[in-house]
């Protein structure tokens, strides 16, 4: 293309160093959005992004599973959809988004020319289609199958419509057994009613992470937009009938006959009632009417992203961008009803007051950018994130790890709830409950009796309070010894915010205990026995299965706390200068690996600096708090430029409810975030311009002359201010009016 300008040179002229006039502030930051960004990548490279119909924070997210070369494994399937594949098996109403584990993917629909009685399960259904049909933007997702069906979908919080065009006459599929891979619906019922052309119904679910806590109960009340002409309903001991009007048990569902033309269907969900269903369908979908619902809810994504109006930049940075930024609000979903009803797990009835009860928290990875970048740029979502985890904590008795749905999954590690907590609480939040839920994040991470629920995510407190340390005696107790650290460091500053001085000063003292498994003999962190020896078999620092380490082998490990302790790091690793060695140690190989690995080594864990996943993707920032600066901005924009893109690949690993995304919007906007602090680690910015708006105030965060080569920050002003040291508070930002960085060729420390 370049070669073709300059054939033209003597009509326009050419130069090496002309630059074409840069793209002016974004208008429509909702058209920059893809859907589709995220869902490709194999193995531990697939961002599982979810493509579908979906409101911000919405429990209903209708949209495609699909089945293609993988089957429907679940590897590639944890949203229901992956990149590659080529068939449709229904369209269920509800996903997570961006996880690495399988649950929901229940409540499905499909449309078909041929239906059979004796044919009822998902493989005498399921169609091809081609990408070229799909569309895709935020609040609607349509696709047209092989058979010339058209599928549109569009959502609401608690509600969704489905509207299908069929060439010919045809029948709609409304399957309750359908699930995800290794999902289980153990009991369903559902009801026709010809007259008022409603379905109804409710299954019970036990996903891969729900079956923890039992399962949940999902309620739908369907009403379709005209009457349709004879309908089917079934069980698994109970073949199709045309006379039967309900049906019950495993392996249920139902089948509408209905006429060629345009056809539309409203549901209703709920996890707390059928009435709560009922009435979610008639306060969110009065009227079943597709193009309302679905710019209703364009408008509101287009509130949500309208917060960041970026100027310059390129296309597939803005598309980068904003998808990254949509995918941040995707999890976690509202969970209570239109009213505020809400009912975790084996618990009664509540009422949010105040708050929309959320779950689906995939919270040891959110809890390290998207709790941040909500308290920045959503702070209602910071706000209902808060309250909800307080709540749970509450209801439960133990502060959750990983909350889907109505109940706690326990997946994962650490107490990752105080620090999304305290993360909302010192960077201004208001009417979170922390106050009131004080006494039980103290006493499960203090008292040496546990709290009457346990710990949560505190199990392994007892030694670690005993030692200073998790030993080798628990699985992953490297990680769950940094990951108390962090949380012990969050749990100080609320305590510090709430007035227990000496509460504060003694989980900031605890914060430092992961010091001690440092052993100079290997130069990293590893397992100690609890007698304080470290164990004597051989260690190599890229065994990614070693089982003192969670998802990170030793060279990802070792960074994780350097973002909230990083006088730690210079103290264990010799001083500044070698820990600015060693750090730039762990990009080197990565670079080298990333620049000359077979190019399937990329669907497996990475050895040195992993983008793909949570531990040690804060290491590009630890730069700045060394004094190096330069080498954040030389590292941090490698990440942007060569991991992230506008591609089905481009997010480097499961986005896990945004995590990876909130990660490239806080980066590419030229901050990072100390998480369960007031504090943000200056980077540098890869736009020339961002204009935030929250709550009616304006920042403009300026990158003078910040290009592919200008990646450098040369300085750094705040309303004028000039900031010379690596962090400012969140009220400094919060405050400010402009962030002026001056960018250039050339490194600055």
């Amino acid at each position: 293309m370049r070669r073709s300008i300059c054939v033209l040179g003597l009509v326009v002229g050419c130069g090496d160093t002309a630059q074409p006039p840069p793209l002016p502030e974004v208008t429509d930051t909702t058209a920059w959005v893809d859907p589709r960004i995220g869902t490709g990548g194999l193995g531990f490279a697939h961002g599982s992004c979810f493509v579908g119909a979906v409101a911000p924070h919405g429990l209903a997210k209708p949209g495609p599973d699909t089945s293609g070369l993988f089957g429907v494994a679940n590897f590639q399937h944890y949203s229901g959809y992956f990149a590659e594949d080529d068939h449709i098996r229904g369209f269920s109403s509800v996903h997570l988004h961006g996880t690495g584990a399988t649950d929901y993917g229940v409540l499905s629909l499909m449309p078909t020319l041929a239906f059979a009685p004796a044919k009822t399960s998902v493989v005498d259904y399921e169609a091809r289609f081609s990408k070229d049909t799909e569309h895709a933007y935020p609040g609607f997702y349509g696709v047209t199958l092989a058979s010339g069906i058209a599928v549109e979908l569009t959502a609401t919080q608690r509600a969704l419509v489905h509207r299908y065009t069929f060439p010919a006459d045809g029948t709609i599929l409304i399957d309750l057994a359908k699930t995800l891979d290794s999902g289980v619906v153990d009991a369903a019922s559902i009801a026709v009613d010809d007259t008022a052309h409603e379905v109804t119904g409710q299954l019970h679910h036990l996903g891969g992470m729900s079956a923890g806590f039992g399962g949940y109960t999902l309620y739908f009340v369907a009403r379709a937009s005209a009457p349709w002409t004879s309908h089917y309903a079934w069980s698994a001991s109970n073949p199709a009938s045309q006379t039967a009007t309900t049906a019950q048990g495993t392996g249920v569902g139902a089948a509408l006959s209905v006429p060629a033309g345009t056809y539309t269907i409203a549901i209703g969900i709920s996890l707390v009632s059928a009435a709560g269903a009922r009435a979610n369908l008639a306060a969110e979908i009065p009227a079943i009417d597709f193009d309302a619902v679905a710019a209703a809810t364009h408008d509101a994504w287009a509130q949500k992203l309208d917060v960041v109006k970026l100027t310059g930049g390129t296309e597939p940075q803005r598309r980068t961008f904003y998808t990254s930024l949509y995918h941040a609000f995707l999890m976690p979903s509202v969970i209570d009803d239109h009213d505020g009803t809400y009912q975790l797990a084996g618990r009664p009835v509540q009422t949010a007051q105040g708050f929309h009860q959320m779950s689906d928290l995939s919270l040891w990875d959110t809890y390290r950018t998207v709790s941040s970048l909500y308290s920045w740029l959503a702070p209602d979502s910071a706000h209902d994130t808060a309250r909800s985890l307080v709540a749970f904590g509450a209801g439960l008795g133990i502060f959750p790890k990983w909350p889907i749905a109505n109940g706690e999954s326990g997946t994962m590690l650490g107490s990752s709830a105080e620090i999304a907590i305290a993360d909302a609480v010192l960077r201004g939040i208001t009417d979170t409950g922390a106050a009131e839920a004080w006494p039980l994040l103290r006493a499960a991470a203090m008292d040496t009796a546990a709290p009457p629920a346990g710990r949560g995510g505190r199990n392994d407190v007892t030694s670690y309070m005993q030692l200073g340390f998790v030993p080798d005696t628990t699985t992953r107790s490297v990680s769950q010894t940094t990951e108390y650290a962090h949380d012990d460091f969050a749990l100080a500053q609320l305590a510090g915010a709430l007035g227990h001085t000496a509460d504060h000063d003694a989980l900031l003292a605890r914060s430092h205990g992961w010091r001690s498994l440092y052993d100079p003999a290997v130069g990293f962190l590893r397992a100690k026995n609890p007698d304080g020896s470290f164990p004597t078999d051989a260690f190599d620092p890229t065994d990614f299965s070693r089982k003192e380490y969670a998802e990170a082998d030793a060279w990802q490990s070792l960074w994780m706390t350097g973002i909230h302790d990083p006088e730690g790091l210079v103290q264990i690793l010799g001083g500044t200068d070698a820990t600015v060695a060693k750090l730039s140690m762990l990009f080197d190989l990565a670079k080298h690996d990333w620049e000359t690995a077979d190019p399937a080594a990329m669907n497996f864990p990475r050895k040195y600096y992993w983008a793909g996943n949570e531990p040690d993707i804060n290491a590009p920032f630890l730069f700045s708090l060394f004094g190096r600066r330069d080498l954040t901005a030389q590292w941090s924009r490698w990440v942007i430029d060569s991991i992230y893109s506008d591609q089905p690949d481009g997010v480097p690993g499961n986005d896990d409810g945004g995590t990876m995304g909130s990660w490239y919007v806080l980066a590419t906007l030229g901050l990072y975030p100390i998480a369960g602090s007031d504090q943000w680690v200056i980077g540098a910015p890869r736009f020339p311009r961002a204009r935030i708006t929250v709550g009616g105030h304006e920042l403009a965060i300026e990158a003078e002359g910040v290009s592919d080569a200008a990646k450098y920050v040369q300085s750094v002003e705040l309303d004028g201010v000039p900031i010379t040291a690596p962090r400012i508070t969140h009220a400094q930002l919060a405050g400010a009016s402009k962030l002026h960085f001056v960018m250039g060729t050339q490194p600055i420390p």
